[in-house]
């Protein structure tokens, strides 16, 4: 069953997370306030006993931290279903707190029955509304969604077929949510002293240089040099950063694609193709059947998977490629932006990027989709009808996003 780790709901966990709300806030989060829009809250209670599924975008790490807030201002517990590798960090202790808390895993893009079970039992109890993140990855910015995978809607109506047999009357909907981080203060003078670590590791000297915008590419022109010399790239003399950076994702890509023995579509988007990597990737190591294989074999596979979980560290680039790219940063840009290329630096630097300062956190509700509405349709052509639901989840999370923009007044950097 592809090791799969199911939801422990526990009363006292739930209870004390809910206790420490604000100090979560406060010190994970760096003195963070959750501000939601407009009717947002009124629209998630109006559905309360209703079966729901919540699709936010995913631009950050800490947004189930951001959700399971909303939570607690609905006065309601959510479940949340999380990528199967997330349960291993920290020596298996971040999975303990997580099932704890109400969340269950999924092996992407495999065929992971018992997560699916998991899936279509939450929604058609209906005790809990069910989070899951429709990007699939962490886009790492906040303007620009990621292309949706269709899990949201094929699951949601998975879950209605079931209802649908003893309550035919009963909908489910999928609410879209979109989620914006903007800083409370002015970053400049903290995103200099960045700057000046970031340099020293990097082997720069830029410290009289006044533009923080020149010496934030500088440092980006040195790490994509450094990834192209371990890729074993060279680069084409007078290339311009986009076409370096797109030469990289594709040797990194091809590169794992090569030790998997996959042939990537030409047609394919680097985002497919990460998608196809990953999910080949999860097939190997959650294997169903390693646990009955003879010891060498086992021996040999967890060997084959030891070098396997590697590879995520280069997807993460590659997805963090994507969100980036050579005129993101063209002056004048937000602080917001140069954060989000300030942290792909700190990630290849430190390991770990830091949060830079106090954060407004603005979350606003879409429109609930009542996929009962449209289950006729669905029962006589079902891939128009989830492309058709994928696309309303997409065109909601992009408006909302846009409209959040306006909610704030942009500290500009150049």
């Amino acid at each position: 069953m592809l090791d799969f780790r199911e939801p422990q709901d526990n009363r006292l966990v739930i209870g004390l997370a809910r206790l420490l709300k604000a100090e979560i806030l406060k010190y994970r989060m760096c003195d963070a306030e959750l501000v939601v829009m407009d009717d947002g809250v009124e629209k998630l209670k109006k559905l309360a006993g209703k079966r729901a599924m919540i699709c936010p975008n995913h631009s950050h790490r800490h947004d189930p931290e951001v959700m399971f807030s909303f939570s607690c201002m609905l006065g309601e517990e959510f479940n949340f279903i999380a990528a199967r590798e997330v349960f291993d960090w920290n020596n298996g202790w971040n999975g303990w707190f997580l099932q704890r808390m109400g969340v269950y895993s999924v092996v992407r893009g495999a065929i992971d029955r018992e997560s699916f079970k998991t899936t279509k039992r939450i929604l058609v109890e209906g005790k809990k509304k069910l989070v899951l993140f429709p990007e699939g990855e962490i886009s790492r910015q906040n303007d620009v969604l990621l292309p949706l995978e269709s899990g949201a809607a094929q699951l949601s109506f998975m879950a209605l077929d079931e209802l649908h047999k003893t309550k035919p009357e009963e909908p489910i909907y999928i609410v879209p949510v979109a989620i914006k981080y903007t800083y409370k203060t002015d970053l400049k003078a903290h995103l200099a002293d960045l700057l000046d670590k970031l340099e020293f590791k990097l082997g720069l000297n830029n410290h009289t240089e006044p533009s923080l915008y020149k010496r934030v590419r500088a440092a980006a022109e040195v790490v994509l040099s450094t990834l192209e010399a371990e890729y074993n790239l060279k680069a084409v003399p007078g290339a311009d950063l986009n076409t370096r950076i797109t030469a990289l994702k594709t040797k990194i890509l091809d590169t794992i694609a090569e030790f998997l023995d996959i042939k990537l579509s030409a047609s394919g988007s680097h985002l497919d193709w990460v998608r196809v990597l990953r999910n080949a990737m999860d097939d190997i190591i959650y294997a169903d059947d390693v646990e009955t294989l003879p010891p060498y074999q086992k021996k040999i596979h967890d060997e084959k998977s030891e070098k396997i979980r590697g590879f995520y560290k280069d997807l993460d680039r590659v997805v963090t490629f994507i969100a980036i790219y050579d005129g993101y940063l063209t002056p004048p840009a937000t602080q917001e932006r140069m954060v989000n290329v300030l942290e792909l630096i700190e990630a290849e630097v430190f390991g770990q990027p830091r949060i830079k300062g106090p954060r407004l956190v603005y979350l606003k509700v879409g429109d609930p989709i009542n996929l009962l509405e449209l289950y006729p349709e669905y029962k006589k052509t079902k891939k128009p009808i989830i492309e058709r639901v994928s696309n309303n989840i997409n065109n909601q999370l992009s408006t909302m996003l846009q409209s959040l923009d306006k909610e704030r007044q942009p500290v500009f950097v150049s």
